[in-house]
């Protein structure tokens, strides 16, 4: 009944027992390009209606077998929000406001009248609109209040388990409440905050910061703060102010607290790493030029000094690659790009392997490189990378050998243990101090020795180690021998039979 090309509007149900009337709404409607349904009788509407799809209904106030005052009851019983346009023939005052009272959204009375009845329709759609928008605003509206009826409760809680230091100061700088982290940040876990006040003593306010809070027309000021709390630890932290305004005679203020103390040493070693990877880089650099231009500007009677000359820019040029590989790799594992070509790996074979290749520098060090296989060697089989695993060795050994003195040794053993292959690499150099053995696994972390014969390098290599054992399904600790002075490096993987893919 719509019009050629023309989309359909909403779709409207049309409920009248009379077929003259049937066809009139339906040519009027449909030429407006509504979808219309018609329904002979009550019964009809209200299977019709069950459907869920009519927002609109034109209804007859008079069907063979309920009253439309019945229908429009039960059609609002299944959509409440349903506009229901009344139509008689034998309309009357009673009977408009009967049908007023039931829900109905308008009443006309035949003969139909074109001009009214699509207005009326029009209308009819936009009011169940605005019926069902009003609706979901009064349920968000209810859900709001109930949460702000809640606020007053669960401030607390926010309060408490926020993971930013909250404090509120009086005037005075005395502490009016502060929630666990700040507590934390302070060192006051144990101690109740009615003991002391903000004091420089316990937290170093800047001079004058209260004041500028106070003047500043309630936006945020923002600083940085080191200090050492009542529990002797270092912190660094951003300090946000903010004026409560709650009248001239109680001036309140707010103070978040971030901890910013790892950020802030992630930086400090950054910069270490930076000025050591520049001084490493420089350095080689400065060497090889050196040398090459004695090489361009000296003559030499023999060859053998040429060939010094270019073992030093050789030896430098390892230096430079070495570092540079291990930043790509480090780059690799930090972005998730590093993949493992995994194989079934005869651990003795490769200790043994990574020990004759180690071989050259413990001669030039006097450093004597052992290896002890306790229990069945074959039982020693893992799932890994033969290339990165002869990486991690020959960090380990390169790094134990540099550190043994001359005439010392590097001792290796290897057994079964719990359902993973274990390694130690131990050394008999300087050692480390109790409070550096986790931190030397972290990247950019060097430990400093007071000997001469300190070990050059960017800090990487142990942070590589772990980080490509852990791929492995694997770990490494480092601890001071027992026995002797120097180095204990324990790794462990888990174990596979001979064999496996």
């Amino acid at each position: 009944m719509s019009r050629p090309g023309e989309a359909l509007k909403e779709p409207v149900l049309v409920v009248d027992d009379e077929r003259f009337f049937q066809e009139l709404l339906v040519k009027i409607l449909g030429q407006e390009g509504y979808d219309v349904t018609v329904a002979g009788s009550g019964q009809e509407a209200l299977k019709a209606f069950h459907g869920g799809r009519y927002r609109v209904v034109v209804l007859d106030l008079v069907l063979p077998d309920l009253t439309g005052t019945d229908v429009l009851t039960r059609l609002r019983e299944m959509d409440q929000d349903v506009a229901v346009i009344m139509v008689t023939a034998y309309a009357s005052l009673e009977s408009a406001i009967d049908a007023l009272k039931a829900g109905a959204y308008d009443y006309i009375r035949k003969p139909i009248v074109r001009e009214y009845l699509l207005r009326s329709v029009e209308r009819a759609f936009e009011r169940q609109r605005l019926t069902v928008e009003n609706r979901v605003l009064i349920q968000q509206l209810k859900a709001r209040l109930e949460e702000v009826k809640s606020l007053g409760r669960e401030k607390e809680e926010v309060f408490r388990v926020l993971d930013e230091g909250l404090v509120v100061l009086e005037d005075n700088g005395k502490i009016v409440n502060l929630n666990p982290k700040a507590e934390q940040l302070l060192g006051w876990q144990d101690q109740p905050a009615s003991k002391g006040g903000f004091l420089p003593a316990s937290f170093p306010l800047p001079e004058g910061f209260l004041e500028a809070v106070a003047d500043s027309t309630r936006q945020p000021l923002r600083t940085t703060v080191s200090f050492k709390n009542s529990r002797s630890e270092n912190k660094d932290v951003e300090l946000v102010g903010l004026s409560m305004d709650l009248g001239p005679d109680a001036p309140r203020y707010l103070l978040g607290m971030r901890d910013i103390t790892e950020i802030k040493d992630l930086e400090r070693r950054r910069e270490e790493f930076l000025s050591i990877v520049t001084h490493d880089l420089r350095t080689p650099l400065t060497s090889m030029k050196g040398f090459i231009e004695l090489l361009l500007n000296e003559k030499h009677e023999t060859g053998e000094t040429v060939k010094n000359y270019l073992r030093i820019i050789d030896s430098e040029s390892d230096r430079m690659i070495a570092l540079i590989n291990d930043l790509l790799d480090l780059a690799q594992i930090d972005s998730d790009r590093l993949k493992l070509d995994l194989q079934s790996i005869v651990l003795s074979d490769m200790l043994i392997y990574g020990i004759k290749s180690m071989e050259g520098l413990g001669k030039q060090r006097d450093v004597t490189l052992r290896l002890s296989i306790r229990g069945d060697k074959d039982s020693l089989v893992f799932m890994g990378d033969k290339r990165r695993f002869l990486q991690i060795l020959m960090n380990l050994y390169s790094n134990a050998l540099r550190f043994s003195p001359k005439g010392g040794a590097v001792d290796t053993i290897a057994y079964l243990e719990n359902d993973h292959v274990v390694v130690e690499i131990l050394d008999e150099g300087p050692g480390v101090p109790c409070e550096e053995m986790e931190r030397i696994f972290e990247k950019y972390h060097q430990v400093g020795h007071p000997s001469p014969e300190r070990a050059k390098g960017s800090g990487l290599g142990l942070a590589i180690v772990r980080k490509i054992l852990e791929l492995h399904g694997g770990m490494i600790r480092m601890e001071n021998r027992e026995d002797k002075q120097g180095s204990r490096f324990v790794m462990e993987l888990p174990a596979s039979v001979k064999g496996d893919v």
